[in-house]
C-alpha cells in the first residue's frame, strides 16, 4: 500500500504553480511506487548536493538535502530477502505561512 501521485497532488492548493507542474507531469514509470520515486529522487538530490558543495565555500553550501539514514538490516525468514528502512528528507527555510521555500541554505 502506498499513496498515489493523485492523492499527493490533491493536497497542494489549486492555485499553486507546483500543482500545475504535477498536473502536467507524465505518469511515473510502470511498477514504480511513489515511495520509490521520492526515495530515489531525494537520494540523488543529496548526492548532487555533496558534489556541488565540494566546490563551494563555507556559508554558501547547500544544506537542504541531508544524506539518507538507514535502519538495521532485517532478513525475512521465509524469503531470505534482506531489507532496511531508508529515510530521506528535505530542509528549507520557509516563510511562516508555508507558502514558499526561501532557501535550501540553512
Amino acid at each position: 500500500m502506498d499513496l498515489t501521485i493523485a492523492e499527493i497532488i490533491a493536497q497542494i492548493p489549486v492555485d499553486d504553480p507546483v500543482r500545475d507542474w504535477w498536473d502536467d507531469a507524465s505518469a511515473m514509470p510502470a511498477d514504480t511506487t511513489v515511495s520509490e520515486f521520492f526515495l530515489k529522487t531525494l537520494k540523488a538530490a543529496s548526492d548532487a548536493q555533496r558534489v556541488k558543495n565540494a566546490n563551494l565555500s563555507a556559508g554558501s553550501r547547500i544544506d537542504g538535502y541531508p544524506a539518507p539514514t538507514f535502519g538495521a538490516i532485517t532478513i525475512d525468514a521465509s524469503t531470505n530477502l534482506q531489507t532496511y528502512l531508508m529515510t530521506c528528507s528535505v530542509r528549507a527555510r520557509v516563510a511562516t505561512n508555508l507558502d514558499v521555500a526561501v532557501s535550501p541554505l540553512v
